[in-house]
């Protein structure tokens, strides 16, 4: 009886530590992989520079893990659209907060260097003031039309 209670108890907490830990584990190990795909085409080599260029931002005061970390869910959230069928471990991943928080000028200078990285390439945006509506077109470089529909903006003074 002792020993069956003991045994319980030791998969509860095992069941607990998974929910909590182990799906997180598991969800940034499958998807680094997927977004470093997406993040870095040249691979190493781009990952490489964009770590030097995050240790300047930072002054060197963070591990290499940590800026990677911060790269991938903050780009991450930025290229991929969660509206669309997104793998789960990706989601995941990109929906639990980052394990560095940079204060507001390393923040400042991360978006300044990064704004326009990776080149969004088939997602153009043409912009109608009479209309004052956004109508996403098909790009030039590629086939896939990407939301055709359009969305209203109002400008606020």
């Amino acid at each position: 009886m002792i020993l069956a209670s003991i045994f319980i108890l030791g998969v509860a907490g095992f069941l607990f530590w998974f929910w909590k830990r182990g799906l997180l584990l598991l969800a940034e190990k499958n998807a680094t992989q997927t977004l470093d795909k997406l993040l870095f085409p040249e691979g190493d080599v781009h990952r490489d520079k964009i770590i030097e260029s995050m240790m300047k931002i930072t002054k060197g005061k963070y591990s290499q893990e940590l800026l990677m970390d911060y790269f991938l869910k903050i780009k991450g959230l930025q290229v991929i659209n969660l509206y669309d069928p997104v793998n789960f471990w990706t989601r995941k991943f990109l929906m639990t907060p980052t394990k560095l928080r940079l204060n507001y000028f390393e923040q400042v200078r991360f978006y300044e260097t990064f704004l326009n990285y990776p080149e969004v390439i088939g997602k153009v945006i043409k912009n109608n003031e009479k209309a004052e509506v956004k109508t996403y077109i098909e790009a030039e470089n590629t086939s896939e039309v990407f939301y055709k529909t359009k969305q209203l903006s109002k400008k606020f003074a």
